[in-house]
């Protein structure tokens, strides 16, 4: 049986190009849970975990790790505290009606329509939804980021 998944959980995620690393900074009702990947690759497991998580994030998103866990897909390497930074929950950015649609921005209870385009500094917000894990691995090899995503 697979560990049980929680708050400041640091995940291990094989990529083609290294071992890349997130942590689990919050649970939200509905999406489920909330990781924040971290920038770079390494070679070897750290010897210190919260190097790691206080380092640049490449990106966030909402993940099926308790799902992902399960299937082996990645592993529970340690548990630290979430960074004072990453104890806020993000606000997400998304478009509904497809192309030309409506802009919203949500912090995880409230949605508020714009009647805008994004500003700079919310093109930085992640994309609200739930990646795959092909999705996952592909972005982190690809070094994707939220601010060169453009929402339909």
């Amino acid at each position: 049986m697979a560990k049980k998944v929680k708050q400041g959980d640091v995940l291990q995620i094989l990529t083609s190009q290294g071992i890349a690393y997130a942590q689990v900074t919050h649970k939200h009702p509905e999406f489920g849970y909330l990781i924040r990947v971290f920038s770079g690759f390494y070679g070897k497991k750290p010897a210190d975990f919260s190097s790691v998580v206080s380092g640049p994030v490449q990106f966030s998103a909402f993940f099926v790790v308790q799902s992902a866990v399960n299937q082996g897909l990645l592993s529970v390497v340690a548990n630290v505290p979430v960074c004072e930074s990453l104890q806020v929950f993000p606000t997400f950015r998304s478009r509904n009606g497809g192309q030309g649609g409506s802009i919203w921005l949500w912090n995880g209870g409230d949605a508020v329509r714009l009647g805008r385009g994004l500003i700079p500094e919310e093109l930085k917000y992640p994309t609200e939804g739930i990646i795959s894990a092909p999705l996952l691995v592909e972005r982190i090899e690809k070094e994707y980021r939220a601010e060169t995503h453009e929402i339909w």
